[in-house]
Parts: structure tokens; C-alpha cells; sequence
């Protein structure tokens, strides 16, 4: 078991021991975070995801990276536009999902199982040209050891192809990615499309593995490697010895596995492939997800105790009828809270729609400059010489657009989920003179570190990590029921849009047909109009249409959360002021045992939130990045 492992099984152990030891004292709400961020740590699911332009060798890679020739098809044209992810499954299988058509939303096919050497039938250019089955995206899930750590591997469409939206699909999954590898091949060096599509690629995930195929076919690989580490950790911005990169042939790993060769097997360079992938980067994306859960656990924590540390701050200090009285104005104040769920609803989804419609406006803004853009550029010289650059250039455009609205509309529904998690939040400042640490007798409880509930921590806490997780609403992840929710409903839309909208006219000519061809070049240039500006536009369409999806989304998703929250803040004054009651009964030999037992309880939760801070502190230390990781090859 490696140091990942062994930190992922003692969260879940600690979990585990969370559940049962405050079994008494967590409200529902607090259970249900408990278990769903369990599942969270024992999927324990990190998308690496693999890009680079095309035939530079991502497909031979991965299959000699996971020792099965053939389940990525090589040595074909161009692939569609269509992503193929792998991930540990009991058995063999795949899973084929196809988008809709954006002027029939409802034509999409249901998922397609097939075979996993079945794949080939959906994803290349010859058995599925242009990607007239409108595939979008491919699963296939193997019993493979190395995967049962959750390891997602995701070939996505080579960059810089003839195919525009090969490079929108691709750049369409970069967000969501927790790592990437770059491959970039030794026999060619690199080019400018690669570098611009790289410094894109490193503002949306920093965490980039850079992979050097074909040493094979060059005598010395260095001075190719050097000159690719100079070149790519200047687009980075950070120095060559901190750029993780590593040369691989995945000819010498198959045939040093055929011939039971390890110093051919070394000499391939996957030994440190593997090193960097299976440990760096797995420790990296594997001990960030431990970090945000100990991070949401320990202020559910904080939140759980308040109750407790009322009571005792109330019997130490004999000021129960006081304190009972703000309890119980606040729980009424909850209640009431509570009891207009109808209205409050009512109001978010207004406000909702109301911060939504300038970036929706911004959105098609952003269209109409594309269009306007393109017909512009219909006049020049690059028209005739050099079509396909422009069409990418505009897949790239329709694109960015849909991040900016993704992003815009994820800050505004962050922004009003902060606004009406105060303004439904019921806060009772409490007496400030016991100190509860030397009540307890231990020497770090979170909760005295504010004398008030913390209920609308928690409430931040659970709907930032849904949204960061997807959980918005089925409609924003990628495809339903897949394990890999990558593309948002939004990008997913706009890619979707452009599949089979430009590839009928690239995929059948040739770019040196249509340089010599000048004296057509009207004509070029009318069937090239033809065949974008339909694109855009209905790209356009079915992006508006998914907007609309996700603003619902994020409103029902949001409702929830804060009728959650609404409802465990009731529930929470409810249980503070039956305690309060209770307290008052007592006698005063009562009260001093049922001091010393909160004080036994409230060093139970202390104790707990210092072992989540041990696993926390792992975690980074695990997460930072090693100086062996930094090392040239």
C-alpha cells in the first residue's frame, strides 16, 4: 500500500469513527455530508487528461501505458471529434454516448454498450466518417489493477487537425481536468498551434505532465527533449528544472514486453512515465481531494458541537434562562424561516434569472462578434490559402465564449448563494466570558474560536463542493451516469454543435488542393460561408437553450441547499433549547456531572478535528511536489 492508499483508507476510517462516536449529536443534514463525502474519497476518481496535436502518438502511448496493444485504435486518419476515457471496472465494457442534434434536442440515441475492441466502430474517421453518429463520447472500463485508484485516462481529439472541433472538444475538457499530459512527438519539434493550445491548457490546470513519444526514430533523443523543456517552460513561465517532463518509445515498452526485456523496458522511458503518473501525479490529485474533505468535515464539526458547547457555556456560566431565551427567539426565527420556503424560493429563482440575463446577453454578444468576425475575414488572403486555420480560429472563439459564460454565470450563482445564505441565517451571539478550551481541557477546540453558530460556514463549505463536483444538477455534467463528468452542459452544447457542422466540408479535401485551386477562390470561400456560418449559429442555438438548463440547474441545486440549511439550523436551535430545558431541571450535583460529561463530549469532537488536521497536513505534504519530481529525464 503507497502513502496515497494508506492516507485514502485512514480517511475513510476516520469518517467511519466520525459516524459512529457522534452518532447522538450529528443532525441528518450532517450525516447525509458525511456519507456523500465517504463516497467522494472512496471513488476516489482524478481525471488525467491526455491531448496534444494529432498523430503525435497520445493513442500508442496509452496503450503501451497500460500494457494493452489495440484498445486505442492507431494508424488510422484522424479521429472524430470524440473523447474516449478509461477507468477500473469489474469487467470489461464500454459504454458508446452520442449528443443530440442541436436543432432536435430530442434525437439523441440512448448509450450504446458495446465491446471494448468494438470502440474503433465509433471513433475513427473510416468507420465513422465526418462522425455522421454524432458520437460524443466513449467509455471503457477494464479490470486493471493500476486503475482501482481511480485514475481516469481521457485520449481526447488531436489539436491542430483539419477537424475545428477536434481542438473545441478538447479544450473543451480542460477545465474540469485535475491533471494533463501533453504529448508532443521527438521526430517533430514543436509547433506554434501546440504552444498557444499548451499555454491555454496550463491557465486551466497547472498540473502538467509533459510526454516526449517516438525517441525511437531519432538518434539522440536529448537535444529534441532540451530543446522541447526550453521552449515549453518558457510558454510556462517557470524554470526548466521544475517542468515535469519525460521521453517514452511506446515501440521499445512493447517490444521489451514481448521479449521480456528490462533494460529495453528502461531504455523506453515508461518506468518513469509510470513513476510520474501512478505516484506524482496520483499523489497530487489524490491527496487534494483529502484536503477538501477534511476541510468540509472539520467545519461540520464546528457546527455539530454548537449545540454542546451552548449547554456548557450556559451551565459555567449559570445564565440558563438568559441564553434560553435567545435560543429560543432564534429557533422561532428558524422556524419561521422555514415556514417560507414557498416565498423565499419564489424570490432566488427571480434573482437568479435577473443576474443571469447579462451574461446570457454577454453570450450572445459574443456569437454575433464571431460571426461578424468571420464574414470579415471572408475578404483575406487566408480565406484562400489557409481555410482551415480559419475555421479553427472560430471553433476556438465559439468555445471561449461558452467558458466565459460558464464561468460568469458560476460567479453569480456563487454570489447569490452567499446572499441568501446570510440572509437566512439565524445567528445568536453568545456570552463571551467561558473559555470553553480550558472547560474541556483541550488544547484546540474550533467552535471557541467564534461564539456563534457556524451554520452558514457549512453552508458555504457544501455548496462550493457541490459545484466544484458537478452537483448542480444532472444536467451539468457531461453525460448522465457517466464516471467522468467532464464537459459542462454548456461547453457540452457548443461541441456538440459544431459536430458534423464543419467536418463535411474538411475532412474530404486537401489543404494543398485548396491553395492551388485560387482562381476558385470565390467559390471556396461561398461553400466555406456555407458551411461556418450554420455552425456558429446553431452552436449558438443550443448553447442558449443550455444556458436556460443550467441557470434551472443551479437554481434548484441552490433551493436545496439552503432549504437544507434553513431546516438544520431549526433542527440545531430545536435541539439547543431542549438541552437548555433539560439543564434547568437539573440540581446543582446534575449539573456539575453533566459539566464534566460535556466536557468529556466536547473532547471527543476536539479530538477529532485534530486528527482531521493530521490527515489535512498529510495531505499537502503529499500534494507538494517533491524535487525527484522536478528532475530532467
Amino acid at each position: 500500500m503507497n502513502a496515497l492508499d494508506r492516507l485514502r483508507q485512514d480517511t475513510l476510517s476516520l469518517l467511519d469513527h466520525v459516524q459512529v462516536a457522534l452518532a447522538d449529536d450529528l443532525p441528518q443534514s450532517a450525516v447525509r455530508t458525511l456519507t456523500a463525502e465517504r463516497e467522494r474519497v472512496a471513488a476516489g476518481r482524478y481525471h488525467v487528461v491526455v491531448c496534444g496535436e494529432f498523430r503525435q502518438g497520445k493513442s500508442s502511448l496509452l496503450n503501451a501505458l497500460v500494457e494493452r496493444i489495440g484498445l486505442f485504435p492507431v494508424d488510422l486518419d484522424v479521429t472524430t471529434a470524440t473523447a474516449t476515457a478509461l477507468h477500473w471496472a469489474e469487467t470489461e465494457q464500454a459504454v458508446v454516448h452520442f449528443a443530440e442534434d442541436p436543432d432536435e434536442p430530442s434525437a439523441a440515441p440512448a448509450p450504446l454498450s458495446v465491446r471494448p475492441d468494438e470502440i474503433g466502430g465509433f471513433v475513427t474517421e473510416q468507420a465513422n466518417p465526418d462522425n455522421t453518429r454524432r458520437v460524443s463520447l466513449v467509455e471503457i472500463g477494464l479490470p486493471l489493477e493500476r486503475l482501482r485508484s481511480g485514475l481516469v485516462l481521457v485520449d481526447t481529439p488531436g489539436i491542430g487537425s483539419l477537424n475545428p472541433a477536434h481542438t473545441a472538444a478538447t479544450r473543451a475538457f480542460l477545465p474540469q481536468a485535475d491533471a494533463l499530459i501533453f504529448v508532443s512527438s521527438a521526430v517533430e519539434p514543436l509547433g506554434t498551434p501546440e504552444l498557444e493550445f499548451l499555454t491555454h491548457a496550463l491557465a486551466q490546470c497547472p498540473t502538467v505532465l509533459v510526454a516526449i513519444t517516438c525517441i525511437d526514430k531519432v538518434v539522440d533523443p536529448q537535444p529534441v527533449v532540451a530543446a522541447a523543456r526550453s521552449r515549453i517552460a518558457a510558454v510556462a513561465g517557470i524554470p526548466e528544472d521544475e517542468l515535469r517532463m519525460v521521453a517514452v518509445s511506446a515501440l521499445r515498452k512493447t517490444t521489451a514486453l514481448a521479449d521480456e526485456d528490462p533494460e529495453l523496458l528502461a531504455e523506453s522511458g515508461f518506468p518513469a512515465l509510470d513513476r510520474e503518473l501512478w505516484g506524482a501525479l496520483a499523489s497530487t490529485c489524490g491527496a487534494r481531494q483529502v484536503v477538501r474533505v477534511a476541510d468540509a468535515v472539520t467545519t461540520l464539526l464546528d457546527d455539530a458541537i454548537a449545540p454542546l458547547a451552548t449547554e456548557l457555556t450556559a451551565l459555567v456560566d449559570d445564565n440558563l434562562d438568559k441564553l434560553g431565551t435567545q435560543i429560543e427567539t432564534a429557533r422561532a426565527e428558524a422556524d419561521k424561516l422555514r415556514a417560507e420556503t414557498h416565498g423565499w424560493r419564489r424570490s432566488l429563482r427571480g434573482d437568479m434569472e435577473l443576474a443571469a440575463r447579462g451574461v446570457r446577453d454577454q453570450l450572445g454578444v459574443d456569437f454575433d462578434q464571431i460571426a461578424e468576425q468571420f464574414r470579415r475575414s471572408l475578404g483575406t488572403d487566408e480565406a484562400g490559402s489557409d481555410p482551415n486555420a480559419l475555421a479553427r480560429r472560430v471553433s476556438t472563439q465559439i468555445v471561449d465564449a461558452g467558458q466565459r459564460a460558464q464561468r460568469e454565470l458560476r460567479l453569480a450563482a456563487e454570489h447569490l448563494a452567499d446572499r441568501y445564505a446570510q440572509r437566512l441565517s439565524v445567528v445568536v451571539d453568545l456570552p463571551q466570558g467561558t473559555d470553553l478550551v480550558a472547560v474541556a481541557g483541550v488544547h484546540d477546540v474550533h467552535p471557541t474560536r467564534s461564539n456563534k453558530p457556524t451554520r452558514f460556514a457549512t453552508f458555504r463549505t457544501g455548496w462550493s463542493g457541490s459545484m466544484a463536483y458537478g452537483g448542480a444538477g444532472a444536467a451539468i455534467g457531461a453525460v448522465a451516469g457517466s464516471v467522468i463528468p467532464i464537459v459542462g452542459a454548456l461547453l457540452g452544447g457548443i461541441v456538440g454543435g459544431m459536430v458534423g457542422q464543419i467536418t463535411g466540408w474538411f475532412a474530404g479535401r486537401q489543404e494543398a488542393q485548396l491553395q492551388a485551386e485560387r482562381r476558385r477562390r470565390h467559390e471556396q470561400e461561398a461553400a466555406l460561408r456555407d458551411r461556418v456560418i450554420p455552425m456558429i449559429e446553431s452552436s449558438r442555438r443550443r448553447a442558449e437553450r443550455q444556458f436556460t438548463y443550467q441557470v434551472n440547474d443551479y437554481v434548484d441545486a441552490l433551493a436545496q441547499a439552503l432549504e437544507d440549511h434553513v431546516a438544520a439550523q431549526s433542527e440545531s436551535y430545536a435541539a439547543t433549547e431542549r438541552r437548555l430545558t433539560a439543564a434547568r431541571a437539573r440540581d446543582e450535583r446534575e449539573r456539575a456531572e453533566r459539566i464534566a460529561e460535556l466536557n468529556a463530549r466536547v473532547g471527543v469532537f476536539a479530538g477529532l478535528q485534530e486528527q482531521f488536521d493530521r490527515l489535512r497536513d498529510r495531505a499537502h505534504d503529499l500534494a507538494r511536489p517533491t524535487d525527484e519530481a522536478h528532475r530532467r529525464p
